[in-house]
């Protein structure tokens, strides 16, 4: 191929980004609802939906994709997300919203899913992991910068104008893969799905273990913000100046991980969710005081980010013959984790109150750490990195 592999690299970076703004929307909810006529319940709902939808057919539709061209599937995929966003735009009638936003939805994995497979398949050896990251890097990217902006522009302007931005740099995404991007054939032949990898014993236990992470991780990201306002009396424009930091620290820790699973993959794997359920115990311990406070959640930004790595990696590792299924199923147990954590936080602080969620995110952190050194070291699972 005589593409430069690093413009290529940073083409699917950007498309990664771009793809991932739909997400960015939760931070519009009242405007949905506003805009919709509807209660801020069904607005969550709405804006859910996405991850839901990711969650589901993750599991699938990325194997259903493996074997077509790379190029005119980007495309077509990107089309579809240009469209139903277009359309989002002018419809007033939430099930046609809801509907084009599933929609767009449904082929998200296939593109991310098939992006991680084309960085690793075209990046120099010995940097594959680097060119993972990057793509890693373009999701965390897309959700940090893109809450910000969709909320300020939701905010003041809109709930159209905000949909307005999502559509843009989605068809700047799709415009850039027309022009720039080779074609890539796929690899597999037909559509084949691994049985036997999906019923080992080192596939269900590993995956055990990592669906944990993102359940406990979410359980305490999802309501830091009101732990922050509530305990910490963190408000206003200080509360969103802080999360916005928060995101950078996150970013900073996808880069991280990936350099330390390249390097230390079982330490990092293991040691991950020990120092990460210790954060959280200390969030606990030292919650009545600010500085300890904003200083440990900072340090679980850095965490937080280290685990789209993680998770991808393990993944990669026990489904190493067919990539595509597996960073598929990577989205499906990531989204899948932060819809289950959203869930169970909710209860907690409406049960036991709001400094329950350390607790719960620590011991989801605490049974992760338990299957997954069992996996590791007992069983000695195969890594992509490991000697």
């Amino acid at each position: 191929m005589k593409a430069n592999p690093k413009i290529l690299l940073y083409i699917l970076m950007i498309s990664a980004l771009g793809i991932n703004t739909p997400l960015s929307i939760v931070g519009i909810i009242s405007q949905i609802a506003e805009y919709f006529h509807t209660s801020i319940a069904i607005s969550g709902l709405y804006v859910s939906s996405f991850t839901f939808t990711i969650a589901v057919c993750g599991l699938f539709i990325p194997v259903l994709f493996s074997k077509y061209e790379r190029k005119r599937t980007f495309v077509s995929i990107l089309t579809v997300f240009a469209i139903a966003n277009f359309i989002i735009i002018f419809t007033r009638n939430l099930y046609i919203a809801s509907f084009f936003r599933i929609l767009s939805a449904v082929f998200y994995p296939a593109f991310i899913s098939i992006a991680l497979t084309v960085c690793e398949e075209i990046a120099p050896k010995g940097q594959e992991q680097d060119y993972i990251t990057k793509i890693l890097l373009g999701i965390s990217i897309g959700s940090i910068v893109g809450l910000p902006i969709t909320t300020g522009l939701g905010t003041i302007f809109g709930y159209n104008i905000a949909m307005t931005w999502i559509f843009a740099i989605n068809l700047l995404t799709l415009i850039l893969i027309i022009i720039f991007f080779p074609r890539i054939e796929g690899k597999a032949k037909s559509y084949e799905m691994p049985f036997s990898s999906l019923k080992s014993k080192e596939f269900i236990l590993a995956t055990l273990g990592i669906i944990m992470m993102p359940i406990g991780a979410s359980i305490v990201y999802n309501y830091q913000p009101y732990f922050l306002q509530v305990v910490s009396h963190v408000y206003t424009y200080k509360l969103s100046i802080f999360l916005f930091i928060y995101g950078l620290f996150s970013i900073f820790g996808t880069w991280l991980g990936g350099k330390l699973i390249a390097k230390r993959d079982k330490g990092t794997l293991i040691i991950f969710q020990l120092v990460c359920g210790g954060v959280f115990v200390l969030l606990y311990l030292f919650a009545n005081y600010l500085i300890p406070v904003l200083i440990l959640i900072l340090t679980f930004g850095v965490l937080d980010g280290m685990g789209y790595n993680l998770i991808q990696y393990i993944e990669a590792s026990v489904i190493p013959d067919s990539p595509e299924l597996a960073n598929g199923i990577f989205l499906s147990i990531l989204n899948g984790g932060i819809a289950l954590g959203i869930a169970i936080g909710g209860f907690l602080v409406d049960g036991f109150g709001v400094m329950s969620i350390f607790i719960a995110g620590a011991l989801f952190l605490l049974l992760a750490f338990i299957i997954l050194y069992y996996v590791i070291m007992i069983m000695k699972i195969p890594l992509k990195y490991s000697k």
